[in-house]
Parts: structure tokens; sequence; C-alpha cells
């Protein structure tokens, strides 16, 4: 299979588990983006609440495939009610930083955008003319060398969550394919 082909596999299927966390969330009935798209003022606080619960179910995802175990026990580390210590984003992008699967560069780009959701979902007025949210996007990795205002801030916001995006595909593709040798070596040394 071509590259293209596998990538557009493995995007399918964080697609498909993007919007079933999110069928969830939404007590099994999946957002409808255009309903979203005619909320004009809120649509960019949904997007940055929704893009932030999106990252942090994709680090979820790749952090079990790291796992050599996937039982009730794992799953409780990503418990919030039980204290779980992966409960939240910030310590599962340390911990996916830990292991390798991003980069710093990746990670103070979650931790800032993770920022940037925290001003919008304590803020009712929030919007990104905000200095607390151009603070925030100005520490994003794609902002050094430009000056950030309230014209361009939002821009720059979303073109660090789609490379956020991209670098979770390949650290999702990377995993897939590390846990298929893993079990190809595990069944070969069986064999043996």
């Amino acid at each position: 299979m071509t590259e293209q082909g596998t990538k557009g596999i493995e995007r399918a299927t964080l697609i498909r588990v993007v919007e079933q966390f999110l069928a969830k969330q939404a007590g099994k009935k999946l957002i409808d983006i255009d309903e979203l798209k005619k909320l004009e003022g809120d649509s960019k606080r949904i997007g940055v609440l929704n893009y932030d619960t999106i990252i942090d179910e994709l680090l979820k995802v790749i952090l079990t495939l790291r796992f050599s175990r996937d039982d009730k026990n794992v799953k409780k580390l990503f418990q919030s009610d039980i204290g779980g210590p992966l409960a939240s984003l910030t310590h599962k992008s340390r911990l996916a930083y830990a292991l390798g699967i991003i980069d710093k560069k990746v990670l103070n780009d979650f931790e800032n955008a993770h920022k940037i959701r925290n001003e919008f979902a304590h803020g009712i007025e929030t919007d990104f003319a905000d200095a607390k949210v151009l603070k925030h996007v100005a520490n994003l990795s794609i902002c050094k060398g430009h000056k950030v205002t309230s014209t361009n801030s939002y821009v720059f916001y979303v073109r660090t969550i789609n490379a956020c995006f991209e670098s979770l595909v390949d650290a999702h593709r990377l995993e897939v394919y590390r846990q298929a040798a893993s079990e190809v070596l595990q069944h070969k040394n069986k064999n043996s």
C-alpha cells in the first residue's frame, strides 16, 4: 500500500475516533458542523473548546497504543472522576513528550493552546483580541518572529492547531507501526 493510502486509512481511523468521542459527549448525537457555523458569535469559542477536547482524546488514543496493556486498570489512568493521573491534557501531553511521542515544540504548543482554551472556558466575553489570549498566542511556535495582533491571532491559533493535529496523526501512525512490529516479533519469538 502506498504511504498516501496508509495515511488516509489512519486519518480515517483518527477521524472516526474523534467523531465517536464527540458523539458520546453530545449525548449520542453527532455535532452538525453547519449548525456550529450558524452560531457566529460563539463559533471561535466552540472551536477552541472542541479542538482542545480532540487533542486530549487523540493523545489518549496514542498513549493507549503505546501501553502494553489495555484493560480496566489502564483505562482508570484516564478517568478524572477517580483522580486518574492522566485525566488532564497537561499530564497526557507531558507523558507523550517524555515517551518521545511528541517533541518539545509540540508540547509547548499543546500547553499554550490549552491555556487559550482555559481563557475561553472561564470568560464569557473572551475573544482573540484579549490581552491574555494574545500573550498565549504569541507563545505558539508559529508566532516566533511575527507580531501577534487581534486581527491575526486567530489565524496563528488555527494554523497551530492544524500543525498539532498533523503531529498527532504522524504519532498515531508511528505507534500503529511500532505496535504491529512488536506483535510480529512476539509471534516470531513464540514460534521459535
